[in-house]
C-alpha cells in the first residue's frame, strides 16, 4: 500500500473572536470541531490509515497573519503532536446514516477538543476569552 497523507483542519476556519462569539463555542480557545469532513474521512479512507495525527499550535500573539510570519514578528510557535489511533467501529462508518455512529463520533472529537483547549490553556493562549 502507497504511503497517505491527509490534512484535515476541523475548525473549518481561522479563529477570530467573532467567529468564536457567534458560534457561542464551549471552548475557551477554540471554535467548535466540524466532524463531518473528518468523519468521511475516516469513512472512506480509514483502511488505509494507520492512525491520526492530532496536531495543536500555539503563537505567541493573537491571530497572527503571513506578513507577522515572514517579518519575523512570531517570535515562539509551541506545536503538539500526539498520535491517536483511530476507534474501532469508525472506519468504514456512515456518518450521515447511522446516529449512533455520529454521536459517538462527535463524543470522540469533542473529548480531543476538550484537550487541546486545556493545552492552549497551560500555554497561556492569546487568544483567550475572559473567564465569566
Amino acid at each position: 500500500h502507497l504511503p497517505v497523507s491527509i490534512m484535515n483542519f476541523v475548525e473549518g476556519t481561522r479563529f477570530t473572536p467573532a467567529k468564536h462569539a457567534s458560534q457561542g463555542s464551549t471552548y475557551r480557545h477554540l471554535l467548535r470541531p466540524k466532524a463531518g469532513g473528518a468523519a468521511f474521512v475516516l469513512g472512506a479512507m480509514g483502511d488505509a490509515l494507520d492512525g491520526v495525527l492530532d496536531v495543536t499550535v500555539h503563537y505567541d500573539r493573537a491571530q497572527p497573519s503571513l506578513a507577522d510570519l515572514f517579518a519575523d514578528r512570531i517570535r515562539t510557535v509551541r506545536v503538539r503532536v500526539v498520535e491517536r489511533s483511530i476507534p474501532e467501529g469508525f472506519v468504514g462508518a456512515d456518518y450521515e446514516g447511522d446516529r449512533d455512529y455520529r454521536r459517538r463520533f462527535q463524543a470522540w472529537l469533542n473529548g480531543i477538543w476538550l484537550e487541546k483547549d486545556a493545552c492552549l490553556e497551560a500555554w497561556g493562549d492569546s487568544h483567550a476569552k475572559p473567564p465569566a
